[in-house]
């Protein structure tokens, strides 16, 4: 059991993964509460418990008399690596991801930089802007300022490298561990249709990324501008579960 998880979610979870390596397919029936409850050593109401969180995401279906039927596939959440890297994410689709860099400069911190990144007054960063191709189309244009620690390092890296992020974790062991996001719509302005191919004032998704370090020390910030329709993001949201992932 997970420190500080209820039993019933472990339970759930155990449940998925059996789900998933289809041990339980769609359409058959899982075991009677009483069985599972036997299974896993606890009360049946704890059992009903994960069950019904299951049927909350819609995993499983339910009909009085019955035992409960698998219905849906578990849907896993993106891993922290997935989310935050576009060439993992795609990579873990079965898509192919590239990119070309269109500049990349070091100037001095702009205002916001200072904020974002908590740089000293003088403090230069790293600016990259690449555009990401998915299966072959331009589907992002990806704007990056790095602090001049992490910048010295991503100047290194061959133009067409498709994962930043592990190009700096396999050589110069810079590692991510927390980022915070914002989402908005925007239209496409001069720059972006260009590199994109869309016209001006086409509706674009706007991603706004900081990355930091284990210790807190903001490492990046990003402004990606997707091309609409190339790619969701989608919240399951139900009163035990809140995964969020790209779709």
């Amino acid at each position: 059991m997970r420190l500080g998880v209820a039993r019933y979610h472990d339970i759930a979870e155990a449940l998925r993964g059996a789900i998933t390596r289809g041990f339980y397919e769609r359409g058959s029936q899982l075991p009677s509460e009483r069985e599972l409850s036997e299974e896993f050593d606890v009360a049946p109401g704890t059992i009903r418990q994960a069950l019904g969180e299951l049927e909350t995401e819609g995993v499983l279906a339910s009909r009085r008399g019955s035992r409960r039927t698998v219905v849906g596939e578990p849907r896993a959440a993106a891993t922290f690596e997935e989310f935050r890297s576009f060439a993992q994410w795609a990579s873990s689709r079965g898509r192919v991801p590239a990119g070309h860099v269109i500049s990349a400069v070091w100037q001095d911190a702009s205002p916001l930089d200072l904020e974002e990144l908590r740089l000293p007054t003088a403090a230069r960063v790293f600016c990259v802007v690449r555009v990401r191709l998915l299966d072959g189309s331009a589907i992002m244009v990806e704007r990056t300022r790095y602090r001049d620690s992490v910048g010295t390092e991503v100047e290194r890296i061959p133009s067409d490298c498709p994962s930043v992020t592990a190009w700096l974790a396999a050589t110069a062991n810079i590692t991510f561990s927390r980022a915070e996001h914002q989402f908005s719509a925007c239209p496409a302005r001069a720059e972006d249709a260009r590199l994109l191919e869309v016209r001006r004032g086409s509706p674009l998704l706007m991603h706004k990324r900081v990355s930091f370090s284990r210790d807190g020390l903001p490492l990046e910030w990003s402004v990606d501008r997707y091309v609409a329709g190339t790619i969701r993001l989608v919240v399951d949201n139900s009163l035990t579960a809140n995964a969020l992932r790209w779709e």
